[in-house]
């Protein structure tokens, strides 16, 4: 249908009633806003244009790097990918982190940051036995049983491989090329996608649990509500708050590095460092308490004083929660998978001990 449908006059209505000058401004005026805002959309479709064609750009001069680490591992040689390493980091980093959030954008940044973890444990943990069943059972899990007993130097390769074969083959659909491999290929990275969000969800889940811990209270002359550190809270809360962390960090673990995958892992850092600075709080006062003088006061070795530590803490938590809520506010938007592509619905749960229902409920 035109755009024009509805403006313009019909011939036998101009015939039998003649425009006045004020309904003939409204016409031209119809007119010219049907013009601007077509030419609007046009130069937002052309900036968005833009924004893909730089993204692809940025991300095959990405693979063509990555490719290059790929082939100096393989070689086993340490000082080799070091070097090589140290030349690419963290211009990597900053390239990727330019790229508008999209699947392509995600894999990317997936398969830059296994690099680089490659490198930093090439030495220390890196000859050592992968443990299987530490590994996200519906995509890294079978990578590691393939290695038959590889170590984890092998197996953080074959993970940022995979990922960097999802974001070609989201590049290859780009251009129009949908061969079997690239049609397999985005099926996975379907698949695993519908995972990352039952798994995000279960991650908020987590996390939100700790909001309903003691919370900020009344305190001072003035009334200013703060949050009282030192008067609140037990071995039990803090116990509580380790046992979700530490499961908050395993599922953490399993997630490609997305938009929403930084958020959460914002919050569970926020939440650390809160409990961290209950805790200096907390033994302080039990200090002044027993009046043991064998241990230092830890506020004093911080030069800080309890309001100061009840501050940080209550800024800490509600920063948390701010970047819990961010994250489930992600999760309930479509996602941005770049480059024209729309992802059909697909689960596959693939043993997660998540279920779907588990899942999208939160």
């Amino acid at each position: 249908m035109s755009p024009l449908k509805g403006i313009l006059v019909s011939p036998l209505r101009r015939a039998s009633a003649p425009f006045s000058s004020g309904a003939a401004l409204c016409a031209a005026l119809l007119l010219a806003l049907t013009f601007a805002c077509r030419d609007a959309r046009a130069s937002v479709s052309a900036d968005a244009h833009a924004s893909r064609d730089a993204d692809v750009r940025r991300a095959e001069k990405v693979l063509s790097k990555l490719r290059l680490l790929y082939d100096a591992a393989e070689t086993d040689d340490a000082d080799a990918y070091h070097s090589l390493a140290s030349k690419l980091y963290p211009g990597l980093f900053v390239t990727v982190a330019e790229m508008h959030p999209s699947d392509l954008s995600t894999d990317l940044s997936t398969a830059v940051f296994l690099a680089e973890e490659l490198g930093r444990k090439w030495f220390d943990a890196g000859a050592a036995t992968a443990v299987c069943r530490d590994e996200r059972p519906d995509i890294y899990m079978p990578l590691c049983t393939a290695l038959r007993g590889g170590t984890v130097r092998q197996l953080l390769l074959a993970k940022s491989r995979l990922h960097a074969r999802w974001a070609e083959a989201v590049l290859s659909e780009n251009r129009g090329e949908t061969d079997a491999d690239t049609a397999h290929a985005l099926a996975e990275m379907d698949a695993a996608r519908e995972n990352d969000l039952l798994i995000a969800a279960r991650v908020v889940e987590t996390l939100r649990a700790l909001e309903a811990l003691p919370r900020p209270s009344k305190a001072g002359a003035a009334r200013v509500e703060r949050f009282d550190a030192s008067a609140v809270g037990s071995g039990d809360s803090d116990a509580e708050f380790t046992e979700a962390l530490r499961d908050a960090g395993v599922l953490l673990a399993w997630m490609p590095r997305s938009t929403t995958f930084y958020q959460l892992s914002n919050a569970r850092l926020a939440y650390a460092d809160g409990l961290w600075w209950q805790s200096k709080a907390r033994q302080s006062r039990s200090l002044v308490i027993s009046a043991n003088g064998f241990q230092p006061d830890p506020l004093k070795e911080l030069r800080l004083d309890a309001l100061q530590v009840s501050a940080a803490a209550e800024a800490n938590w509600k920063a948390a929660a701010k970047h819990t809520r961010l994250a489930e506010q992600s999760l309930s938007r479509p996602d941005q998978q770049g480059p024209e592509r729309a992802r059909p619905v697909a689960t596959n749960l693939g043993g997660l001990g998540i279920t779907e229902t588990e899942g999208r409920e939160n």
